[in-house]
């Protein structure tokens, strides 16, 4: 059975990276993922159909804004989701976040005034044998109030559509606690499996939340979009969007002048998984698999920034000492990755812990070297030809 979630998250980027970027955005197109799970693989992209669904009167887009503007106003939402694995612990899988702030002009979203958002989902460490089990959630932004509710009629509309030769059936369902959230669950036949999936819509204001849960029991599932609901839009009170007029004044919200990312890397370029940002603890917390404990360790550490650039990641903690314990509670994860074989030590690379790659090996195989400098924890990939200049840079830059 397919991974649905993760295969959309994989086809965005391998879209991205087989078209030419728009305005200026870089795709890493080398063969090395940008501190991914798995060195990046070839996938052939799909074009999508239009819908064939009624859908309510468009609203209208939000004009030229620039995509980095929509890139940073995802950035700011990231210290407002919530993660799968705080909801549920089962759900403590790998992964990192979603940012959605590219156009595709295929997207029926488009019409009624979508400006960004951030998505994040999670399975089991050990998902079940005949299927994947997923929790996610998806946040959306609108231009304004009526926006997003069409947008919300839209999307709740789309759960008719069939795709060529697909077999499902849907049903409404009511979710406790929210009676104005659109709810449906849908069971889709694939040869002999069943792929049974719940989703919730639920609009407050411009912003659309969309959770989700497969391979549930209906009424358990229900239960569990309810919590995730509940604590969703707890944490989205905090969160004040930028008024369409004022986009394009945008920094990014947690390094306004550039300093930080310069740490990691002279590039400007940026991508949906999170490279040519900087977010803060809340939102280096999503690229763990057990969030809530990392989110303690930051806490304890004093981390407050997190850069994440192509082929690097550097954590900022409070002081030399958090920077010292960060990087022992980071070894471990990083020994425990089923897709690294055992520690190596370049010559090239003193100081550093380094593991490579299990596939894509050849004659220059792939490495993660994991360091500390000062107060700074960095994570460098490159190939073993490259490896040591890769680190040895980058502690220049943080030195």
């Amino acid at each position: 059975m397919r991974r649905f979630h993760a295969l959309a998250i994989a086809l965005m980027l391998t879209m991205a990276a087989c078209t030419s970027p728009p305005n200026g955005i870089e795709i890493v197109t080398n063969g090395e993922t940008p501190m991914g799970p798995t060195p990046s693989t070839t996938t052939t992209a799909t074009t999508k159909p239009r819908p064939t669904v009624p859908l309510p009167p468009p609203t209208g887009n939000i004009g030229d804004v620039k995509l980095k503007y929509l890139f940073y106003e995802a950035i700011r939402l990231s210290g407002s989701i919530v993660a799968p694995t705080i909801i549920d612990g089962r759900f403590n899988s790998t992964g990192w976040p979603t940012l959605l702030y590219r156009r595709d002009k295929s997207d029926e979203l488009l019409d009624y005034g979508y400006v960004t958002g951030i998505s994040i989902s999670r399975e089991p460490v050990t998902p079940n044998n005949d299927a994947t089990t997923l929790l996610g959630v998806k946040i959306r932004l609108f231009k304004d109030e009526a926006s997003a509710a069409a947008a919300t009629e839209a999307l709740f509309s789309l759960r008719n559509q069939l795709d060529p030769g697909e077999s499902k059936r849907v049903e409404t369902v009511e979710i406790p606690g929210f009676p104005a959230a659109k709810a449906y669950a849908t069971h889709k036949n694939y040869g002999q499996s069943v792929y049974a999936e719940t989703v919730a819509y639920l609009q407050r204001g411009p912003l659309v939340v969309r959770v989700d849960i497969s391979q549930q029991p209906d009424v358990e599932s229900a239960e569990i979009l309810s919590r995730y609901l509940t604590r969703q839009f707890q944490e989205l009170e905090h969160f004040t969007p930028t008024p369409i007029e004022q986009l394009s004044s945008l920094t990014s919200p947690f390094d306004p002048d550039g300093s930080l990312l310069r740490l990691a890397t002279d590039k400007t370029s940026f991508n949906p998984s999170g490279s040519g940002a900087v977010f803060d603890a809340r939102g280096a917390a999503l690229f763990h698999s057990d969030i809530p404990a990392w989110l303690e360790i930051y806490r304890e550490t004093g981390v407050d920034r997190f850069i994440v650039a192509d082929s690097a990641r550097v954590t900022r903690a409070g002081d030399d000492m958090g920077a010292k314990r960060l990087l022992d509670a980071l070894r471990p994860e990083l020994q425990a990755r089923t897709d690294y074989g055992p520690p190596s030590a370049p010559s090239t690379v003193p100081n550093a812990e380094c593991l490579q790659y299990k596939s894509g090996t050849g004659d220059d195989p792939l490495l993660t070297c994991l360091f500390q400098q000062g107060r700074y924890v960095a994570w460098v990939q490159g190939a073993l030809s490259v490896i040591g200049q890769r680190v040895q840079d980058q502690r220049n830059r943080l030195s």
